[in-house]
Formats: structure tokens, sequence, C-alpha cells
């Protein structure tokens, strides 16, 4: 018997827009990203548009009621022009390059004994990461008392082994000429940060894999081989990384060097932060203070990049 009952034909399935279906999967990926899109806006965007105003306008906040007054690129005209800004930067420059230096090579050298298997190995790092947790401010009041020529326990010791005083290396307080003054700065330095390089290195050594050391042990590679050969090229971009943090960290080092020398003697200390200070705090000239702060970023912002990408470049090519 043929069917009486007509069968109602289904509909064809609609296939969602290609464009809404991709918007619905990237919408929780933004859903993530907006909350540090709003921070970046709000807590650096505002900040910098802020400051890049200001640079341009001339401010006394020593006489409000002056006012300000936009002169452009005028600011930026007198801090090119000033030796003492050219100064301040070759004296930061000096300082980060000799800080960065020691703390690479110690850092290095302290993680590779923290690579080994220890008793209380995980209390000696927690101990040994005390100084980076300080206060820069009181690690610079902490070094200005220790290295204090008339009661300063470092300058004790020294004095002790003929190397510091009448007849010793140096014959003058550690804070009367420029060289000395700047090493202690760098020491104060070193002494603070160089935990913080060994724990990034040392990371680096956690991760890096065992094959390429049990082909080296089956070639009859020494500790040094594998350690130039393997170690340290694999451990490229950890240093990098390091390096990156402390150089732009040491370039805009104000802290120690104004609680332990105060740019001094003269200004043979006196570096690009604490010039900075001086200007808008000092002397309230906060354009000039804004276009100086402007000048060194973009610096250290270029140098930084510079390196990156040449170490990256070079990793690739490898």
């Amino acid at each position: 018997m043929p069917d009486l009952v007509t069968p109602v034909p289904t509909p064809a399935r609609v296939k969602p827009p290609a464009v809404s279906l991709g918007l619905r999967r990237r919408l929780p990926i933004l859903g993530f990203i907006l909350p540090a899109v709003i921070y970046l806006a709000l807590f650096m965007g505002y900040p910098m548009i802020y400051l890049v105003h200001h640079s341009l306008l001339r401010e006394n906040y020593a006489n409000p009621g002056a006012g300000s007054k936009f002169i452009g690129l005028g600011n930026y005209s007198t801090v090119l022009h000033s030796s003492l800004f050219w100064q301040s930067v070759l004296v930061t420059a000096v300082f980060a390059a000799l800080a960065v230096s020691f703390e690479l090579g110690l850092g290095l050298g302290i993680a590779l004994l923290l690579q080994k298997t220890l008793a209380g190995r995980r209390l000696l790092i927690a101990l040994f990461l005390i100084p980076s947790m300080m206060m820069p401010i009181a690690v610079g009041l902490m070094w200005r008392y220790m290295l204090d020529d008339g009661y300063g326990m470092v300058s004790y010791y020294l004095k002790l082994v003929h190397i510091l005083g009448p007849g010793g290396l140096i014959t003058h307080p550690l804070f009367a000429r420029p060289w000395s003054a700047l090493g202690s700065l760098v020491l104060a330095d070193v002494w603070e940060w160089t935990p913080f390089m060994a724990l990034i290195i040392l990371a680096g050594l956690e991760s890096l894999p065992i094959e390429p050391y049990e082909a080296a042990a089956v070639d009859g590679a020494s500790r040094w081989q594998e350690f130039w050969q393997i170690t340290l090229p694999l451990l490229n971009r950890a240093i990098v990384v390091a390096l990156l943090i402390r150089i732009a960290d040491a370039m805009r080092v104000l802290d120690i060097v104004f609680a332990i020398t105060g740019g001094g003697p003269g200004n043979s200390t006196m570096t690009a932060q604490l010039l900075t200070y001086n200007i808008g705090f000092g002397a309230f000239q906060t354009g000039l203070a804004f276009a100086q702060v402007i000048l060194v970023l973009s610096a250290t912002v270029v140098a930084c990049a510079l390196i990156f990408t040449r170490v990256s470049r070079e990793g690739a090519a490898a």
C-alpha cells in the first residue's frame, strides 16, 4: 500500500559564517588579554603621555605663579648641550658595564656551584637571595657605614691588611677619589644583585638537556670543553635575559648612589638618574628633568633592543 503521509523535508543546517566562528574562538583569548591591555594603558600609557607632554613645557614648581609655557624641543636642546648631562651618562654607562660584568661572572660561578647536589641546598639558595630582597636605599646606607674611613668595618679590615691607608695600595679614604668612590658603588651593587643574576642562570642550568653531555662523555670531552662548547652555548638565552634585565636596571641606579656618595666627590659619581632627581626636586625644573628621563630611557631601550636582536640572530644562525 502506498504511503499516504508525505515526508516533511528536513531543513538544511545553516553553517555559521566563518567570521563569527573565528570571533567566538578568539573571545576567550581576548578576555584574558584585555585586563593586561587595560593595566598597561592606565599605569604605563598615561604616565608616558604625561611625561612627553610636560617635557615640552617650561615649568618651575618653585614659582607656580609663572605658569607653564610650551617651548617644543627646547628642554631637549638644553639637556643635550649640557656637559654635566653627558658626564652623568658616561658615569652611568661605566657603572653599569662594571657592575653587570662582575655580576655575570660571579653569578655564573655561583650558579654552577649551586647546581651541585649539596646538603641544605634549598636553604642555602634562600639565604643567598636575601640581599636582592633588601631595599636599595637600605643597602646603600649599610655600605656607606661599612666603607666609612673612620668607623667602617670594611675600611678597618682593609687597613689591617695594608690595602687602605698610608703606605697601602689605596692611600686615601674610599670616598675621596672618583675611581675609588665609583668602585664603592660597584661593590654595593654587585653584593645586592649577584644573587639575582645567579638565580636566573641557575634556572637555565636546571633546564639544560642531558643528551649533549652524555654524547660528550662518550667522546672523551673534558669538563672544561663541556663548559665552553655545551654549557655556555645552551645558556645563551638565559644569560641574555639576565643581562638585559640588569643593564636596564643599572642604567636607572639612584638609591645607592644617593646614599653612599651623593654624586661626589664633586660630580664624579653623578649618575643620570641622580642628576634628574637634583634637577626635578632640587631646582624644580621639571620640564628639563622629564626631557632627560626620556632621552636616557630611549637610549637604554635602543641599546637593549640591539643586544637582543644581535643575540637572537646569532642563535638563529647557529
